[in-house]
């Protein structure tokens, strides 16, 4: 293997240094070695013991398959590290002017995700490269362990934090599905054949979530035709386009006059948000999920879903902070770090037992200073990222490709290069010049075709060779509702 490139930014040599971050959170930890963290153990809750007995697990995955999402009303972890992870974020958002998501820097979220991992996979025992146990174990583990009751299904890396301020008119995510596949049997091949998900996003509220500072809002199963049919996309009624509102995994356009055909006097909804809320009536339908500080709730990636406006006039009102971990199949979508388990591992396992650990591993720093950086690029309308911080993202993931899931890896530069394309397109005409913008112009059908191409890196090359003269000035390229997450984004979450 190559040499790692040396680090010429000033900026990745200040986020490369962990003592910068122990300095900005002195009350978290990042530990010098993977094994030194021991996520899984410490606090309150027993990891060995979820707390959840097996009738409890059965009704949870019954009513994840049938409504689409379920609430889990044991709190996932004790009050203080719940509340060191809250403070983490709200520190970094506040204090530092950084994207939350930077809190996956530290043990304390890691020992959060091992907590999230022993309630939906424990005992489960999934290592990436050991298929043929995975599928010996798939009845075992469906009778025991995790309330996902499957052995293919692991911890996928895809993981954000949260800070939403109402005060601020922030929101989370406008309504969205998670994965749009996009064939009937893509869709089929999506669930297990007993109508289980094989991708599920556990949501957990480090703060009260209510209507009035913000909570997940969803449309359950029963009541949406798009859920398990798929969502219609006639000839003559397109799905909105990634500047109307649309996007890889979101179809729902905010303008719904804008989501009809006529066809005499019948009308073809395409925009599944619109074929869900067809009357007055099926607005009932609508479900609110608040949850107190530390209680939780799952859901599939089917189901549609939003992040709602808080009150900004509401008394004492205070931010919504929450954290998301994702579980998937490997068969459906394979986990984004291509040389990290997350699994229990067999060995010492920090307590000098040499059996299976009850906790679980986490990657080193450098490995979870990547994933920050690919998620701030894979989400980088959430963010309101600098220029150079997303050029830095990119370096870091760069350096580290190998690390990456190839697909991931892939998604993650095509959505640099994506971002860095709306700064040339957005920038005022005195910061670009007119000819190098047309003798560099690169449509829209190129960037997405450059995650499958031999000149990827070309073409990322070409585009940065101009970063500099991009506008940096974030906030005024961004479209309405860009930055509740309306356009062009893998959706998750929120």
């Amino acid at each position: 293997m190559p040499p790692t490139p040396t680090i010429k930014h000033d900026l990745l040599s200040q986020w490369s240094d962990a003592n910068y971050w122990r300095k900005l959170c002195p009350y978290l930890t990042i530990s010098e070695t993977t094994g030194d963290a021991s996520v899984g153990r410490g606090g309150d809750c027993n990891d060995n013991e979820d707390g959840l007995d097996e009738v409890l697990k059965d009704k949870m995955l019954q009513c994840l398959t049938d409504d689409g999402y379920a609430l889990i009303d044991d709190e996932i972890c004790d009050d203080e590290l719940r509340e060191n992870v809250r403070r983490g974020v709200s520190d970094l958002e506040v204090e530092h002017a950084l994207p939350a998501t930077f809190v996956l820097l530290f043990d304390e979220t890691w020992k959060l995700a091992a907590k999230s991992h022993n309630l939906l996979l424990r005992s489960n025992n999934h290592n990436n490269d050991g298929k043929e146990d995975r599928e010996e174990a798939g009845a075992a583990a469906r009778k025991g362990g995790g309330i996902l009751r499957e052995n293919k299904m692991a911890f996928n890396f895809d993981m954000l934090a949260w800070h939403i301020d109402p005060r601020l008119n922030q929101s989370g995510f406008s309504p969205h599905r998670d994965r749009q596949p996009d064939s009937p049997g893509a869709l089929e091949r999506s669930f297990y054949a007993d109508g289980r998900a094989k991708y599920v996003t556990h949501w957990i509220a480090l703060t009260d979530a209510t209507p009035e500072n913000s909570c997940l809002y969803v449309i359950p199963r029963e009541f949406d035709p798009g859920y398990s049919k798929g969502d219609d996309d006639a000839d003559d009624d397109p799905r909105p386009t990634e500047e109307e509102g649309g996007g890889d995994d979101c179809n729902c356009n905010d303008n719904a006059s804008d989501n009809k055909s006529r066809n005499g006097d019948k009308a073809t909804i395409s925009d599944p948000l619109t074929r869900a809320l067809d009357t007055k009536q099926s607005y009932q339908n609508i479900r609110a999920l608040p949850r107190r500080a530390g209680l939780s709730v799952v859901f599939t990636h089917r189901i549609l879903h939003w992040g709602s406006r808080g009150n900004p006039r509401a008394m004492d009102v205070q931010p919504r902070i929450a954290i998301s971990f994702v579980y998937s199949d490997v068969d459906f979508e394979a986990p984004y770090l291509s040389e990290e388990s997350f699994s229990e591992q067999r060995g010492d396992g920090g307590d000098g037992d040499g059996e299976w650990s009850d906790g679980c591993r986490p990657p080193p720093f450098s490995i979870r200073l990547l994933l920050v950086c690919a998620q701030l690029l894979i989400y980088y309308q959430r963010f309101n990222l600098s220029t150079s911080t997303l050029r830095a993202c990119y370096d870091y993931c760069k350096c580290r490709s190998t690390k990456l899931n190839d697909g991931y890896r892939k998604k993650v530069f095509v959505e640099y290069v994506k971002a860095m394309k709306e700064r040339r397109d957005g920038a005022p005409d005195s910061t670009v010049d007119k000819s190098d913008m047309n003798q560099h112009c690169i449509d829209n059908e190129e960037i997405d075709d450059a995650a499958n191409s031999e000149d990827e890196e070309a073409l990322l090359e070409e585009m940065l060779n101009h970063s500099d003269e991009f506008d940096d000035d974030y906030d005024d390229m961004c479209h309405d509702g860009e930055q509740d997450g309306g356009s062009k984004k893998r959706k998750h979450s929120e």
